[in-house]
């Protein structure tokens, strides 16, 4: 066991690089120190960390360094890195000794050269999983003649805990901000809470929608059969609720319970720029003094030089049940969510606009099967690992 706030130093050398053009003096690049302090969650006390892991991704090749620290170093090629770190704690509050996990994240650390010091904030993180995105199809189909077709996109939603749950009240909430486009939004909120765009919620009288535990339901874009439309879709009239969208594109199914537009509609990204989370409103918080208590207006520097200043709606992190970032590899530049809960993202298509997505999700790993046959799924707070990639959407034939 070692203090939580502490300095590790990794030695960090360049690798060799041998290419059939490379000449004598390419081959060799400086050595880099690289300090990390890593920084307690606050209001804890005596707090301990054990098995600390570091995984270094390099953000241009993809490739991932993971180090066991044991207070060595470690040799790496310069570049420019994602740092993540995944360790157990042992901490006190006012109420007694606790024993957790903990993890930290950095983006886009520039390892070259000289000394390196980068600060990783730590914070606690839940393993035990309750409602949870099961696959988000984002991407929509292709008609035989080569047409996008969007109507049939949607959300799965999953009990991955052990009791009876009550989807009434759980709200979606789309990322206001792009992932392929970072900026600096001021003020900064991120670390406390989600900055929204188009906001949604399943309306109830609180145990009108019962989701018994490995049961889902599925939520439409629109509930319809859309393979009369397009031969290559599917059949969405047995959607446990659907999207209330654009009056131009919404195809309603009056047997379909409709979701509630706490901001705006909700039209999905197809090709995958934004992120989304699953939450909850806390009692007694209505849609009126939600919008009112968490208006937030940010402001960025353009194109231009000049200030551009904006709307949304702010998502205290503390709400969040479940988060998934979503971008394109090629263009990818951050996630949309504090790494407490999402430190990773996942994709369809590896190249902007690739016409190989369409069809195609993100869908949540299965973690195990209980002898009951209950499925657990994989949540890990880290879409990278918790979600497979350019998977067939499950509800395709």
């Amino acid at each position: 066991m070692q203090q939580a706030k502490l300095l590790l130093f990794i030695l960090v050398m360049g690798g060799l690089v041998f290419t059939t053009s490379c000449r004598k003096d390419d081959l060799t690049a400086k050595n880099s120190a690289v300090g990390l302090t890593l920084t307690n969650p606050a209001g804890l006390q005596n707090v301990k960390t054990s098995n600390i892991e570091l995984t270094f991704k390099e953000i241009n090749s993809g490739i991932s360094t993971v180090i066991k620290w044991q207070g060595a170093g470690t040799v790496l090629p310069e570049g420019s890195y994602d740092i993540s770190l995944d360790g157990d704690v042992e901490y006190k509050d006012d109420n007694g000794t606790y024993t957790g996990k903990i993890r930290g994240y950095k983006q886009g650390v520039v390892i070259k050269g000289g000394t390196v010091n980068v600060e990783i904030p730590l914070f606690l993180y839940d393993a035990a999983a309750k409602f949870v995105f099961k696959e988000i199809f984002f991407a929509g189909t292709i008609t035989p003649q080569g047409k996008q077709y969007n109507g049939d996109k949607y959300f799965i939603i999953y009990n991955n805990s052990e009791d009876t749950l009550y989807a009434d009240g759980l709200v979606i909430a789309e990322a206001a901000f792009l992932s392929t486009t970072k900026r600096v939004y001021t003020p900064d909120i991120m670390n406390e809470a989600f900055t929204a765009g188009s906001i949604v919620m399943i309306p109830g009288t609180g145990k009108q929608y019962p989701v018994y535990p490995g049961k889902q339901i599925v939520i439409a874009n629109n509930a319809i059969n859309h393979k009369e439309y397009n031969t290559n879709s599917f059949d969405l009239t047995k959607a446990d609720f659907e999207l209330t969208l654009l009056s131009s594109i919404d195809v309603d199914n009056p047997q379909v319970t409709d979701l509630i537009n706490v901001n705006s509609f909700m039209t999905m990204h197809n090709r995958g720029f934004k992120s989304y989370i699953l939450g909850r409103l806390p009692e007694g918080t209505t849609v009126e003094s939600f919008k009112k208590d968490n208006f937030y207006t940010y402001a960025y520097t353009n194109s231009a030089g000049g200030e551009t200043k904006a709307n949304a709606y702010k998502f205290p992190n503390s709400w969040i049940m479940d988060a998934v970032n979503l971008s394109v590899p090629t263009v990818y530049e951050w996630i949309l969510t504090s790494p407490a809960v999402d430190m990773g993202w996942s994709y369809c298509g590896k190249v902007d606009s690739d016409e190989n997505r369409f069809g195609k999700s993100v869908k949540r790993k299965v973690l195990s099967t209980n002898p009951d046959g209950r499925v657990i799924l994989k949540d890990n707070n880290n879409s990278t690992l918790d979600f497979e990639a350019e998977a067939k959407a499950s509800l395709m034939p």
